[in-house]
């Protein structure tokens, strides 16, 4: 009874994946009236724009993902309002939009993606452009607990 026991009290460890990556889609459908990719409608990209291996870290309070000097130029092509996922193991966690600061378009009702002011090698998530609108709900996956399982077990979590 002993060995039951201990069984029992167990933890069920929390499933991880192999690679973190940042895809573009191939295929998009908005949701209509809104900044918003339909996931039923929308398939990534073949190959990510951001490797696994482009992620340096990810900071779980500030939302940002660090990445290598080739990484951070591959962001730096985008055009305002790309969509992108970020997945695990090719899984969408999320959907979102690049929207650079300089942006005069809202994004109210997604993720969006721009390059961080205090680091020019780091990408900062944030829910909506400008900023989140009041009354607007977004399905906030920034800290999804396979992504941050992840990252935590390549050590790159902060």
């Amino acid at each position: 009874t002993l060995l039951a026991l201990s069984l029992s009290c167990r933890k069920n460890p929390i499933d991880t994946g192999d690679t973190v990556e940042i895809y573009l889609l191939k295929t998009v459908q908005l949701v209509p009236t809104k900044c918003q990719v339909d996931a039923f409608n929308s398939t990534i990209d073949t190959t990510p724009i951001v490797t696994n291996q482009d992620i340096v870290e990810y900071s779980k309070r500030d939302y940002e993902f660090k990445l290598t000097g080739n990484g951070i130029q591959k962001i730096k092509t985008l055009r305002d309002k790309t969509p992108f996922a970020v997945t695990v193991n090719k899984q969408v966690i999320y959907f979102g939009f690049f929207k650079p600061s300089i942006s005069s378009s809202s994004c109210h009702h997604s993720i969006t993606m721009d390059i961080s002011w205090a680091s020019t090698n780091k990408i900062r998530m944030e829910l909506g452009y400008p900023g989140q609108l009041q009354g607007v709900t977004i399905d906030d996956k920034r800290n999804d607990p396979l992504l941050i399982a992840t990252l935590a077990n390549q050590n790159k979590l902060r």
